[in-house]
């Protein structure tokens, strides 16, 4: 199980490196709004073949007003992440990135009364250390789209709260699938403000950012819930060399030596709080 949790979180690396790279290309021609539309959009198409093999009795669920409030997170959210993409360095968005756990950790303790252990609280502040190596406030002039990208992983840690409380009755594709639902309304008002008709070649980058978003989501739940979460979380680090080199060969951009070396310490405290808790789950268990 490992082994497979491993490539199932590889895969969804590789898919939200290439991710990152589309948004970065349609970001010069199209506003991140827009290309924010297109992955919500065509997330419901990828979700279609699914629903149409289960029936729509998969859409049965008491939690609606939860995914509503999860879809709009999940917009801010898509908001901050694009529009970071489109202001800074691919690898620097992705370095920061690996505090989204680290948020969602501290979520779980604010709301969900989840226990606080030492270990949490250390790995919370090593974190945070390594987004500062990254952003190095004082020493640069720190970007807005740095800010964005902070924004988008507290809305995704409070996206992830709805999640565990609803996956108590509903099944991971069904969340998937009404994350984009909810997703759209949202996406649809504000794109009207920004909109401008697409190329047939910005149509299909379109719908493979939203294939390619909504596959990787799919497969990075399926990690977590195939190995052991100590040993599959380290494979989620592959997303940053994967983004190095398609930031280099794509827009010529490499990463400074801060960047690897925050995203690295972000990445270890991370991995320092996922191992921690999966050994207590485990004695708990026993």
């Amino acid at each position: 199980p490992s082994v497979q949790g491993a490539i199932w979180m590889t895969l969804s690396a590789v898919f939200f490196a290439a991710q990152a790279g589309i948004v970065r290309y349609l970001a010069k021609d199209l506003h991140f709004i827009e290309i924010s539309f297109f992955r919500a959009a065509f997330g419901i198409v990828v979700m279609m073949p699914w629903l149409i093999r289960v029936g729509v009795s998969a859409l049965k669920t008491p939690h609606t007003k939860l995914y509503i409030w999860r879809g709009f997170l999940g917009t801010v959210a898509m908001y901050g992440w694009f529009g970071g993409l489109t202001l800074i360095p691919l690898a620097d968005a992705t370095a920061i990135s690996f505090t989204f756990p680290l948020f969602i950790a501290l979520s779980g303790v604010l709301f969900l009364k989840e226990t606080a252990h030492l270990t949490r609280w250390i790995a919370l502040a090593v974190g945070f250390a390594g987004t500062l190596i990254v952003i190095r406030p004082g020493f640069q002039e720190v970007n807005i789209g740095v800010f964005m990208v902070i924004g988008a992983g507290i809305c995704i840690a409070g996206s992830a709260m709805i999640l565990k409380i609803t996956l108590r009755t509903d099944q991971p594709d069904t969340a998937a699938l009404y994350q984009v639902i909810y997703m759209l309304p949202f996406a649809l008002v504000a794109v009207v403000f920004v909109w401008q008709w697409p190329t047939w070649e910005q149509w299909f980058w379109g719908l493979m950012l939203g294939c390619l978003s909504t596959t990787a989501q799919r497969l990075y739940s399926r990690a977590f819930t195939t190995g052991d979460v100590g040993s599959i979380a380290p494979f989620d680090f592959t997303r940053l060399p994967f983004v190095v080199a398609i930031g280099f060969v794509v827009f010529s951009e490499l990463p400074d030596i801060w960047t690897i070396l925050g995203g690295t310490v972000i990445f270890c405290a991370s991995i320092f709080a996922g191992r921690t808790e999966s050994r207590r789950s485990r004695k708990r268990d026993a």
